[in-house]
């Protein structure tokens, strides 16, 4: 790149870097507010993960090549980053497709109580890329009170995008590498791309299955919850391990796990008091039901 354009990149660099990394530290507060309220989105299945600035040499040749491409100039260093956008990136890694699309409608409807913007929005999960890369972006506006606002690039990935991105992207498709992609590499990478994509829809399958076992959707729910005489087992005593989507996982004092249902506790996936959710290390009472397929717990003086 000229001297020019790194000069304007480095004294960007010097200028904006920690407000950058503030603005970072906003954006990944902002998911956790948003992904703590539902168990869906619980920590397991939804992870921020660590975020990052642009190396300056790629952003530098990232300019570069944009500028070029519209035979144009900069002259500030403030132009840096209205011409490279995602020189901060946050990243958010979800179980599933189905993860995904829960934490995209929440974040994509910001509410009152944030000074957050969304700029603008990139579904390349609908629309991938040519390269096969599969993502969801969103350009997130951060505001200071004293000087220029910040966009962060925010990407919510699938585990199998992620790992599309490890295995092909970092190394095809990455500018200024040494080794650079061919025809038959980047055919090879679309379709690397089309069988992640085809792993996330069967991980979806599994995670429907499991519902339904677990009495959700237009399943016929298991004996323990439906209406009955009552129950003349005596209760046992169980330790919370993990909660989980829809459910939690609890085990009896001989090693027993056994599934609780959110509904028997008079609580849902979605229930906004996070703090009434039980937490693991708490013992409750419960009797217990076996069907085919799984061990329920049903919390004594919460079952119907």
């Amino acid at each position: 790149m000229s001297a020019t354009v790194r000069e304007l990149v480095d004294e960007a660099y010097d200028r904006r870097e920690s407000t950058w990394r503030a603005a970072l530290e906003t954006v990944n507060d902002w998911v956790e507010s948003v992904r703590a309220p539902s168990a869906l989105l619980s920590g397991d299945r939804v992870r921020v993960v660590d975020g990052r600035i642009k190396d300056r040499l790629r952003t530098g040749e990232k300019l570069r090549r944009k500028l070029a491409d519209a035979n144009d100039e900069i002259h500030e260093s403030v132009e840096v980053e209205n011409q490279v956008i995602d020189v901060v990136g946050a990243r958010v890694i979800c179980r599933t497709e189905r993860e995904q699309s829960a934490l995209w409608d929440l974040l994509t409807e910001v509410s009152d109580d944030t000074n957050l913007s969304i700029a603008e929005v990139r579904d390349y999960s609908a629309t991938p890329k040519p390269s096969g890369y599969r993502g969801r972006h969103l350009i997130v506006e951060v505001p200071f009170d004293s000087e220029p606002s910040v966009l962060v690039e925010l990407q919510l990935r699938t585990i199998m995008q992620d790992a599309w991105c490890v295995l092909a992207e970092e190394h095809l498709f990455k500018p200024g590498q040494a080794l650079k992609s061919d025809a038959q590499q980047e055919r090879l990478s679309v379709i690397l791309a089309g069988l992640m994509a085809q792993a996330d829809s069967v991980a979806g399958y599994i995670a429907d299955d499991v519902g339904a076992y677990l009495g959700m959707g237009n399943s016929a729910p298991p004996r323990a919850f439906a209406e009955a005489d009552e129950p003349t087992d005596p209760a046992i005593e169980v330790t919370i391990r993990e909660l989980n989507h829809s459910y939690v996982l609890a085990a009896d004092e001989v090693g027993r796990h056994g599934i609780i249902r959110l509904e028997t506790l008079g609580l849902t996936p979605d229930n906004p008091e996070r703090s009434a959710f039980p937490h693991p290390g708490d013992k409750l009472q419960v009797r217990m039901d076996e069907s085919n397929n799984t061990r329920y717990f049903i919390p004594v003086g919460h079952d119907r």
